[in-house]
C-alpha cells in the first residue's frame, strides 16, 4: 500500500492530456460534453463571489480545461437568477463529522433568498442505498413542495446513489423531481470498495467524530463498483429527469492528509482520482458533464477542514470556492429548466 515511493506524482499538466475520463473506453454512455457552457456560469459567479474581475487562468485553477474541451463565448449575459427548491443529499460516514459534512453548509447560507429554496436530507451515514432512498422519500414526502418551481436534487459522493435508488424505487414521489446533479457522485462506485473494505471503515472510523448511527452497515458493499455497475444495469433511469455530473481529481498539494493514501492507492486504476473515486465513475449515465474540479472528494462540497485540521488539512490550504460553484450550478440547471417548458 505504500505507493508514493515506487509510483510517478503527476503534475497537473499531465492530468490535463487526452483522453477526458468520459472518453475512455469504459466510461459511462451517453455523457453530453456541457463544459464550455458551464465554465462560462462559472468564471462569472467566480468574479461575481469575489467582487473582482476573473482571468481564464484562475477559473482554471479550480475548474480543469483537458485538452480536449472546446473553446467558447467568454461569458454567458442576461439574466440567470431562476426560483428554484434545492434539497441535498449527504455523503458516506457524513454523521460522524457532523455538521461540517453537510454539502455546501456555508455557500447555502450565502445564496438563501429570494430566489432559491433550500434543504438538506441527512441520510444514513453508514447504511446502503435502499435504506436511504427510503429515508429520501419520507423527507419529501414531509417537506412542502411549490408545484411551480423547479425542484433540484443534488447528491454529494454517494448521496448520488441513493438519490438514484430514490427515483427508481418511488416513481410517484420521482415526478417531483426536475433535475439531478451529482457532485464526485460515487455513481459506479469504488475500487477502493472492492479491494480494501475494512480499510474503507477504518479511514473513517479513526477520524474524530460525533454519533454514527449504525443503520444497515452496508454503505461499504453498496459502494463496491459491481452492485453499483449491475444496479445502473438493472434500473433505467427516469427519462423526465434531466441529469447532470461533476467530477474530480487533482494534484498531491491539494490532497486532504487522510486522503492520499487512497488517492496512491487509486493509482493502479488511474491518477485521475479525487482520493475516493476514479473520475469517469463520478458520471451519471446519459447525464450533461459539468465540468471537472481541481479538488480531492472533500474539498468539493464539504468544509471539515475547520473541525478536523490534522486529517483533511492540506499542503495547498487555500479554500475551494463553493459559494462559487453552487451558484454556477443552479443558474446553468435554473436556464435549463426555463428554457425547456
Amino acid at each position: 500500500m505504500l505507493l508514493s515511493g515506487c509510483v510517478a506524482i503527476p503534475t497537473g499538466d499531465e492530468l490535463r492530456q487526452d483522453p477526458s475520463p468520459h472518453r475512455l473506453p469504459d466510461a459511462p454512455q451517453g455523457i453530453v460534453d456541457g463544459r464550455q457552457e458551464f465554465r462560462n456560469y462559472f468564471c462569472e459567479s467566480l468574479a461575481e463571489t469575489t467582487n473582482t474581475e476573473v482571468s481564464a487562468d484562475r477559473c482554471e485553477n479550480w475548474l480543469l480545461r483537458l485538452a480536449d474541451e472546446t473553446m467558447g463565448s467568454a461569458r454567458t449575459g442576461g439574466s440567470k437568477e431562476t426560483n428554484l427548491q434545492i434539497l441535498f443529499v449527504t455523503g458516506a460516514f457524513a454523521e460522524c463529522f457532523g455538521e461540517s459534512a453537510r454539502p455546501f453548509g456555508s455557500a447555502i447560507t450565502k445564496l438563501s433568498g429570494d430566489h432559491y429554496r433550500f434543504g438538506t436530507i441527512e441520510v444514513g451515514g453508514r447504511s446502503g442505498t435502499s435504506h436511504n432512498a427510503a429515508q429520501i422519500a419520507t423527507f419529501l414526502n414531509e417537506w412542502p413542495t411549490d408545484p411551480d418551481t423547479p425542484l433540484i436534487m443534488i447528491g454529494y459522493s454517494k448521496g448520488t446513489n441513493d438519490i438514484l435508488q430514490f427515483l427508481v424505487d418511488y416513481p410517484l414521489a420521482a415526478e417531483r423531481v426536475d433535475a439531478v446533479i451529482s457532485v464526485s457522485g460515487a455513481v459506479r462506485g469504488s475500487p477502493l470498495a472492492d479491494r480494501f473494505g475494512t480499510l474503507y471503515h477504518l479511514l473513517f472510523s479513526h477520524l474524530p467524530s460525533g454519533h454514527c448511527e449504525k443503520g444497515d452497515d452496508d454503505v461499504v458493499h453498496s459502494l463496491s463498483t459491481n452492485v453499483r455497475k449491475e444496479w445502473l444495469e438493472s434500473n433505467p433511469l427516469p427519462d423526465t429527469v434531466r441529469y447532470y455530473s461533476l467530477a474530480a481529481f487533482t494534484t498531491k498539494d491539494r490532497m486532504a492528509r487522510a486522503l492520499i493514501r487512497p488517492w496512491e492507492i487509486l493509482f493502479a486504476e488511474s491518477p485521475r482520482n479525487d482520493g475516493q473515486l476514479l473520475a469517469q465513475d463520478a458520471l451519471i449515465p446519459g447525464s450533461t458533464l459539468l465540468g471537472y474540479l481541481n479538488a480531492d472528494h472533500w474539498a468539493v462540497a464539504m468544509e471539515i477542514e475547520e473541525d478536523h485540521e490534522f486529517f483533511a488539512g492540506r499542503d495547498d490550504p487555500t479554500p475551494f470556492p463553493r459559494k462559487a460553484l453552487l451558484q454556477a450550478m443552479l443558474w446553468q440547471v435554473g436556464r435549463d429548466l426555463a428554457t425547456s417548458e
